[in-house]
């Protein structure tokens, strides 16, 4: 695309981000305004608002425990799929099913979750990420305090707690939450449970197989993106033979990706749940996987493990016209954005920020027996098969 275009395209794009954020200044006008005084003595009951993926919510979980441990009555909302794992979590009172796939789903569970009334909501959301959708689902619930990060234009939080740490782990993050409860001691570690059902079904699996040791590969990520090519599950299983020839080798992931998984490179596990993956990541000896929830599962148990990262490629710098305009629109799109909700406490304190481009730190591991490699590659798929070759062999050679 020549430099007249993209200028043209540039132009086009901020002048719909400014009536889509007009429209939302207009919108957060109508939210719901608290004013109520926080103190950490009067709260009982808490939700936290998570609303996104599996691997948020294992990250999440220590907050729920520690919570929960201080006395709290705890709820959960999320997508269907995370709140999976709460199951049979005893710190858990109780889940709510979050959906905001169209307007009419959002305002549905809006008014599911208006039926109850929260002494306290806490919008877990990691600080760098900007959705309207999950900020009207918070602001319009039943609660006396809402508790969020980066939200200081948006009054409905009444505490909106800053912080802007591209290099930390995100449970950094939700640590800030402890010191505005006055929760001194914590306990960072993830809690997982799973049902009898499922250990059984991990057991059986490895009775059929026959299975003593073994290693779990994780081909597939929740994107495209972050998924390996067949060279690469070809030549990470060459090497596993060579280095642990007495460890079985098991595949897991979705059932519609598994597919295209040939057989003769290892065992296919068909779970039903994510819960049937918890329990055989607990019996496993060595995790190998992509950036996606088993990275997080994995760290749970502590399990030796080798996490494969893909960033964007947007992070170097580079003289590829189309990439430096990419970069452009991006760093302006969030730097909007994230203004929209909390230009009150920049301004206040002379700040500009940057907001991450690559969530390799952020979404780290988080494990002492994890290693992980990065590569600079949008689709991991697509590194150079040499270069993926040299980084990997030093661990599994």
């Amino acid at each position: 695309m020549s430099h007249f275009s993209w200028q043209l395209k540039f132009i086009r794009k901020k002048i719909k981000l400014y009536f889509f954020n007009f429209l939302n200044k207009i919108l957060m006008c109508f939210f719901p305004k608290r004013k109520t005084i926080f103190e950490p003595s009067k709260i009982k009951t808490i939700l936290i608002a998570r609303n996104d993926k599996i691997g948020d919510m294992v990250v999440t979980t220590a907050l729920i425990k520690n919570l929960a441990q201080a006395g709290y009555d705890v709820y959960v909302s999320s997508q269907q799929s995370s709140l999976d794992i709460l199951k049979n979590n005893p710190n858990v009172r109780a889940t709510f099913s979050y959906n905001d796939y169209s307007l009419k789903d959002l305002f549905k569970t809006i008014q599911k979750i208006r039926k109850h009334h929260f002494d306290l909501v806490i919008d877990t959301r990691p600080f760098y990420s900007f959705e309207m959708r999950k900020i009207i689902f918070c602001a319009f619930t039943n609660s006396t305090h809402l508790m969020g990060f980066n939200k200081s234009n948006v009054k409905s939080y009444n505490i909106s707690i800053p912080y802007y740490n591209n290099n930390a782990h995100i449970t950094n993050q939700l640590n800030k939450i402890y010191e505005y409860m006055n929760i001194k001691n914590y306990d960072g570690s993830y809690d997982l449970y799973t049902l009898d059902n499922n250990k059984k079904n991990v057991d059986d699996f490895i009775l059929e197989n026959n299975i003593d040791k073994f290693v779990i590969i994780n081909p597939f990520g929740g994107a495209r993106k972050r998924e390996l090519s067949q060279w690469q599950m070809e030549h990470i299983v060459s090497l596993m033979k060579k280095n642990k020839p007495d460890h079985k080798i098991i595949f897991i992931g979705e059932p519609n990706k598994l597919k295209n998984v040939k057989l003769d490179l290892g065992l296919i596990f068909k779970s039903n749940t994510i819960l049937d993956v918890i329990a055989l990541i607990k019996k496993a000896e060595y995790v190998i996987t992509v950036d996606t929830s088993i990275v997080h599962i994995t760290a749970a148990f502590n399990k030796p493990c080798l996490t494969i990262y893909s960033e964007s490629n947007l992070f170097e710098k580079t003289d590829d016209f189309n990439l430096i305009m990419r970069k452009k629109w991006k760093d302006y799109y969030r730097q909007t954005c994230n203004n929209l909700v909390d230009s009150s406490y920049l301004k206040k304190n002379n700040l500009l920020v940057e907001i991450p481009y690559c969530y390799d730190q952020i979404w780290s591991p988080n494990n002492p027996n994890a290693k992980q490699i990065v590569f600079y590659k949008t689709f991991l798929a697509k590194v150079d098969n040499d270069e993926f070759s040299r980084c990997i062999s030093p661990y599994l050679g």
